[in-house]
């Protein structure tokens, strides 16, 4: 898979359970789960991702119906009890995001520098 596909739109490949459009719905209703940001205070209800599928890309929309862990302090736990639905549609291939070259001239520690440097580098952004 190109590697702007991964970089600038996380898409998801697994080429081995997913080898055919039919795998999709299953394949996001058993494991879906795990693609949601749940955790103390909040959680994802649905998400939007782009799937690759052989050669093909597609849209998935996946439903969750949240479950909650009551906390006796702080916030309650949140988590994705089951998935409620999958849908998806057949896209075309994501074509690379333009980039443009910009400038900033900051004053900042090393210590803010290296983080800085670390998120760049996190966020795949191109600096010298």
């Amino acid at each position: 898979m190109d590697k702007y596909l991964i970089e600038e739109y996380n898409v998801f490949e697994n080429i081995k359970y997913l080898t055919e459009e039919s795998n999709i719905e299953t394949y996001f209703n058993d494991n879906g789960p795990e693609l949601f940001d749940c955790g103390p205070g909040y959680c994802e209800k649905s998400i939007s991702i782009i799937c690759k599928v052989k050669d093909k890309f597609y849209e998935v929309e996946i439903v969750a119906e949240i479950g909650v862990q009551r906390i006796d302090r702080g916030d309650d736990l949140y988590f994705v009890d089951y998935i409620s639905e999958v849908s998806y549609k057949e896209i075309d291939k994501p074509l690379p995001k333009p980039k443009k070259e910009v400038q900033y001239n900051l004053m900042i520690t090393d210590h803010q520098k290296s983080i800085l440097e670390n998120f760049m580098k996190y966020e795949h952004i191109e600096f010298n």
